[in-house]
């Protein structure tokens, strides 16, 4: 019996995994894509009636905020910017100084509905301006936009999953990566919300399967003490999709083109049939031996590497294949309802990662809605995941997993509640709390990956993962409604609810037992005992 990882020693980290990593980088940057093209797609504009008696007949000469708006239309109290889709009636009396845009013009006392004729600080097509979702009471449509797409991603995480054990996970991610971006070209030519709405769902069932798949196949490629580090590295990738998506919406400024430019690329992942290897370990499992041999000899000759001597008909083993062969989905739910510590144990898991996705997601979102240009505070709330992403791995690396998830929950939720305390004014100061907030939960999104798969015993260890990450969703589904808080509620209880809810799940990580440094337990009895006093004989240190 041979071991992959001992044969990958053998054979040398060299070209091959330098290639593969910039070749699953580019999938993985894609895969973040879809996630984040609809807060440009169904954006909320900054808009104003129309003020016929006082705005020049050009339009393009035409000032969103001039001097004499206070007199002609209400202002919010808690943002002091315009009402969207409420004026002043005029008044029928003689002009004033020849003009009736001054004080005393308008009748402060009553005011008017305008539904068709608006004045932009700055114009940009979006399915808001097309399909008539305009005024505060449409915002909910523009929302609702990104409750779909994660409710997509909800679906079809567990899909996805089904279909790589089922058909491979090669095929599984070129197939969603190609399909996802067809389906989102066909969306540009959307009619009307209701078709749009459909093909955001669809297409967000689709992709969410792209980056679980592709990292499987990444972390193939690399030996199990240098997967922290590569993990580290591929994840700097992710951001910078939703960069350039940013940077494109803000040349285009057009809701159809920017779904176009944005996939048409991923038409071309299509090439990954040839220029990617099937799962070493999925091959295996499906009894397809010589593959998994072709492969390593393949691996081998790029990195002009001699094959080892293997026994003739040899069977390829990996030692962290430990699943039960004979486990599946109904048998392990029942052991988890049976085991009251792994019951209570997912449940409070499912909450850290509900708050953990809640707060990524809804900074993200809401990082559009600071003062200044919403394009280059998207990009920068995006960007502080890239130092983020490194500084992973010396956090877990300098403290205990729970502490230092804890610590980046505490982080983030403190900074949120700054941010709603820090005057307007201070607007730089406002922006870098924002951004400190959006590291440290980018952070913790890290950590929460490496403690959920330490905490649960190898034979439930992927259903759990797949189950908390699914179950996390529901974070993400909640995070464009948080957004809405904000015109019922105020200004301020946007970031309030984000702050509480990750000081909330600060406080449930220090209820988890610690991981570092022990050994993944196999059994269920193994994974009862971290964090106690019992020391199981087979547990013990062991780098993580």
């Amino acid at each position: 019996m041979v071991d992959i990882d001992n044969v990958l020693v053998s054979v040398g980290m060299g070209r091959y995994q330098f290639v593969g990593c910039m070749l699953f980088g580019l999938m993985i940057m894609y895969s973040n894509v879809s996630p984040v093209t609809y807060v440009f797609t169904a954006s909320d504009l900054k808009y104003r009636c129309e003020i016929p008696e006082c705005d020049v007949t050009n339009p393009e000469g035409r000032i969103y905020e001039p001097e004499w708006l206070r007199f002609t239309m209400p202002y919010r109290n808690d943002t002091d910017q315009p009402r969207k889709c409420l004026r002043y009636a005029a008044l029928s009396g003689p002009l004033i100084n020849g003009t009736r845009c001054s004080s005393g013009g308008f009748n402060e006392s009553l005011t008017e509905w305008c539904r068709d004729s608006w004045v932009f600080e700055d114009f940009e097509n979006t399915i808001g301006t097309e399909f008539g979702l305009m005024c505060e009471d449409n915002k909910w449509k523009l929302s609702m936009v990104g409750t779909i797409n994660n409710f997509g991603q909800f679906i079809g995480i567990p899909v996805s999953g089904i279909i790589a054990d089922r058909y491979g996970r090669k095929f599984t991610m070129v197939f969603c990566a190609a399909t996802s971006a067809a389906l989102c070209i066909i969306q540009s030519f959307s009619n009307s919300y209701s078709m749009f709405l459909v093909l955001e769902f669809v297409s967000s069932i689709v992709s969410s399967g792209i980056y679980t798949v592709t990292f499987i196949l990444a972390m193939e490629l690399f030996l199990p003490h240098q997967r922290v580090l590569y993990y580290s590295i591929l994840e700097c990738f992710l951001p910078v999709g939703s960069i350039l998506v940013a940077y494109i919406a803000s040349i285009v400024q057009d809701w159809r083109i920017l779904l176009r430019l944005v996939n048409i690329p991923g038409l071309l992942f299509l090439s990954y049939f040839w220029l990617t290897e099937e799962s070493m370990r999925w091959l295996e499992s499906q009894g397809k031996h010589d593959k998994v041999i072709n492969a390593l000899k393949k691996i081998a000759a790029v990195n002009k590497k001699p094959f080892p001597d293997l026994p003739t008909n040899t069977q390829v083993q990996s030692l962290e294949s430990l699943d039960d062969k004979d486990a599946n989905f109904s048998s392990i739910i029942k052991d988890i309802i049976r085991s009251s510590t792994i019951f209570w144990r997912m449940i409070r898991c499912s909450y850290v990662w509900i708050a953990v996705t809640l707060v990524y997601y809804g900074l993200t979102i809401s990082s559009t809605d600071i003062a200044g240009d919403k394009y280059l505070n998207f990009s920068l709330v995006l960007l502080v995941e890239i130092p983020a992403c490194l500084l992973n791995w010396l956090i877990m690396e300098g403290m205990s997993r729970k502490m230092s998830l804890c610590c980046m929950f505490v982080f983030s939720g403190v900074t949120c509640v700054m941010y709603n305390l820090m005057p307007s004014e201070f607007f730089l100061i406002k922006l870098s709390l924002f951004l400190v907030s959006k590291l440290a939960i980018s952070i913790a999104f890290c950590i929460i990956y490496m403690l959920t798969a330490e905490i649960f015993p190898t034979r439930m260890r992927a259903t759990m993962m797949s189950m908390c990450s699914m179950l996390g969703r529901i974070g993400s589904m909640l995070s464009p409604q948080a957004t809405l808080l904000t015109e019922y509620f105020g200004v301020y209880a946007t970031m309030l609810v984000f702050g509480m809810t990750a000081l909330a799940a600060a406080a449930i990580t220090m209820t988890l037992p610690e991981s570092k440094n022990i050994k993944l337990p196999d059994t269920i009895d193994e994974a009862k005992e971290i964090g106690t006093d019992v020391k199981p004989k087979n547990i013990g240190k062991n780098s993580p």
